[in-house]
Parts: structure tokens; C-alpha cells; sequence
């Protein structure tokens, strides 16, 4: 019985730090598209970029994967 729930606990890990690595990703993006934002403000630029979603950002890598790959 002690093998089964060290496999379960080895298993819950592997979905937890699967989660909080997508958080992180997600976390990263978002705060590199802030300091962007803040920087073309602060440079009194006229033509920031617009800003892309995460998901917007997610769909462009996996259509460059594709065709790449």
C-alpha cells in the first residue's frame, strides 16, 4: 500500500508544478508587456505597439512551431 501513495504524491507534484510553471510563464509575459508599455509612455512615443494577450501570444508560437518543425 506505501508504494501507491508515494506514486499519488509523486503524481499531485508533477500536476502542481506543471500549474505554477504555466502561471509563471503567464506572470513573465505579462510584466515584460508592462515594463514595454511603461517605457514607450515614458518616451512620450506617439506609436506604442498594442498590446498582445498571453493567448494571442500562445496561438503565434504553436502556428510558428508547425510551420517550423
Amino acid at each position: 500500500m506505501k508504494p501507491v501513495r508515494v506514486l499519488l504524491f509523486i503524481g499531485i507534484i508533477f500536476i502542481l508544478s506543471a500549474c505554477s510553471m504555466a502561471s509563471l510563464k503567464r506572470t513573465g509575459y505579462e510584466t515584460l508587456q508592462n515594463a514595454q508599455a511603461q517605457q514607450c509612455q515614458k518616451d512620450l512615443n506617439s506609436e506604442c505597439p498594442k498590446r498582445e494577450s498571453y493567448e494571442a501570444y500562445q496561438e503565434k508560437i504553436k502556428g510558428f512551431e508547425t510551420t517550423h518543425y
